[in-house]
């Protein structure tokens, strides 16, 4: 299969899957033109080699999880030292979520994302940071919507027109959900394992929980997973990326207007039905896109975005790598969850300290290849 050259069923394949994450293979055959279940079945195999298909995997709900508030924090560090001498300082917070260099042609920049159950323990490690001269500044921008994914329409613009933002449009719910059902350990075990990108399969759940000498039954396995459908903490995901790695530019978008409904309509809109991976949500008064797209689609898109009156402020911020490198895995859970009060709280004194004795003894600058590159 050429990089940049899709067939009209492979689109169509892609597309069905982007749309509909828990169809089966069966269901696949009457949805595409495809007649073989192992025709199908190659080209998504074929799609993961290529790096443009992740998953099946579990898009976790964290506002579902404990009773105390969890929130999901995203941060915009401005560095003194390079990103590759401040990485690892961030990599002492455990519950780190993905941490992205930024392209920028005057300064060093680091997107950051956090899951907090003390905001102001986060600031003040920030602070720490700022007063050692590792980071000039930073902002923090705490999610206050649940995050919404739209996979591309393999059918649709690569470099989508941006008149149609204030039309009217149905938004979806986006609303934080609440904690309502009571977790055990298994579940909190599992969880991680099935928010992986690679999607693990329960039997290799089970594998990897008996070496850490945990042992679970396939079907305790298998009832925290349907129970964490069931009630809402993981809902089933594939992500697609529109083109090849080589030809794919990723960005952060954020954008203000004077009235969040019209934030909304603008998220909702923005390439919606088109050839590009987005997912939005809002913190606060701001509207935040992350999206993956061909790399020509930025050519005109803050000129474009300069049009619209409505937009009072924005912020683009381009990812460095060609592919998405996440260093970190999911926050840890079940070493924190206090299954009786169904609470969860991180020790920020403990990474204080990991932080203070990093800044005396010298940190080795992180090497981008002693990670795997993942969604």
């Amino acid at each position: 299969m050429e990089k940049s050259q899709l067939s009209e069923s492979e689109k169509q394949l892609l597309t069905v899957l982007g749309k509909y994450p828990g169809i089966s293979i069966k269901e696949l055959v009457t949805h595409t033109t495809y007649k073989w279940t192992s025709t199908i079945v190659r080209k998504i195999n074929q799609f993961k080699e290529q790096s443009i298909l992740w998953g099946p995997a579990y898009d976790v709900n964290y506002d579902r999880l404990c009773k105390n508030p969890l929130h999901k924090l995203f941060c915009i560090l401005e560095l003194t030292q390079s990103w590759e001498t401040v990485i690892p300082y961030l990599l002492s917070i455990e519950p780190v979520a993905w941490i992205f260099p930024v392209l920028s042609p005057h300064k060093e920049f680091l997107l950051a994302g956090f899951y907090s159950t003390n905001d102001l323990e986060t600031e003040a490690i920030f602070n720490l940071l700022k007063g050692e001269d590792i980071i000039t500044d930073y902002i923090i921008r705490c999610y206050t919507t649940k995050r919404m994914i739209e996979n591309p329409d393999f059918f649709g613009d690569p470099s989508p027109s941006m008149d149609h933002l204030l039309d009217p449009c149905t938004v979806p719910d986006i609303s934080l959900a609440y904690h309502d059902t009571d977790w055990n350990e298994c579940d909190i075990r599992v969880l991680p394992y099935l928010a992986m990108s690679k999607g693990l399969r329960l039997i290799e759940i089970l594998r990897a929980e008996k070496k850490l000498n945990k042992t679970w039954t396939y079907a305790q396995v298998n009832y925290s997973r349907e129970k964490m459908l069931k009630n809402g903490l993981i809902e089933k995901k594939f992500i697609i990326l529109p083109f090849h790695v080589s030809q794919c530019a990723y960005f952060f978008l954020s954008l203000k207007t004077e009235d969040t409904d019209v934030t909304q309509r603008i998220l909702c809109n923005f390439a919606r039905k088109e050839r590009v991976y987005k997912e939005y949500l809002l913190c606060g008064e701001w509207g935040v896109l992350f999206c993956i797209s061909h790399s020509a689609f930025l050519t005109e898109l803050m000129y474009k975005l300069d049009k619209i009156k409505e937009i009072t402020e924005k912020e683009l911020h381009l990812l460095r790598f060609s592919q998405m490198s996440n260093p970190v895995s999911n926050p840890p859970l079940s070493k924190y969850f206090d299954f009786e009060k169904q609470t969860l709280e991180y020790p920020y004194h403990v990474y204080k300290e990991r932080i203070k004795e990093k800044i005396e003894s010298g940190v080795e600058d992180w090497d981008i290849d002693r990670y795997e590159y993942r969604y």
